[in-house]
């Protein structure tokens, strides 16, 4: 199996999938928990599709966003806040397929078969390095959580 697939900064990614005949470009944002679990999942998804270009981006700062008017719009790729993740099939470099949701490989991996035919490998359930990565972003998610609770409950000075 390949390695996590880590976000890019979003001109290198789209550059990565429009240059390659198919390619699936995983859109996120910095602190969703389902966009933090994309990493694992499209590594084995990578894996397993070994002629699929993959790429991941986050959007966070105000310039980022911008760049949807530049990179994505024009390719047929409407994303916002609320749709985080974002999985786009691009064939010969326009959206061909939107998946406004992250989940397990076997899942996304399903999604691909519906519109590029059946992997290398047939993926099912939930594989154990998910379900490392599932505990480790509710573990640092719950530590967030607490760290508010304890901040909230400072009085002002």
């Amino acid at each position: 199996m390949s390695g996590p697939v880590h976000p890019v900064p979003l001109p290198e990614a789209v550059a990565r999938v429009v240059a390659a005949p198919v390619g699936l470009l995983a859109l996120g944002r910095p602190g969703c928990p389902a966009c933090e679990l994309l990493e694992v999942t499209l590594g084995i998804v990578a894996a397993v599709r070994p002629g699929l270009v993959v790429a991941s981006a986050e959007l966070d700062t105000p310039e980022e966003w911008a760049l949807r008017e530049s990179l994505l719009w024009p390719r047929g790729i409407r994303v916002s806040r609320a749709s985080m993740p974002t999985l786009v099939l691009l064939r010969d470099g326009r959206a061909q397929e939107h998946r406004h949701a992250g989940g397990p490989a076997a899942q996304i991996d399903e999604w691909l078969t519906d519109h590029l035919g059946p992997g290398g490998i047939t993926l099912t359930g939930v594989s154990e390095v998910e379900r490392r990565a599932l505990s480790d972003v509710a573990s640092l998610r719950e530590r967030h959580l607490e760290l508010r609770a304890r901040r909230s409950s400072i009085p002002e000075a």
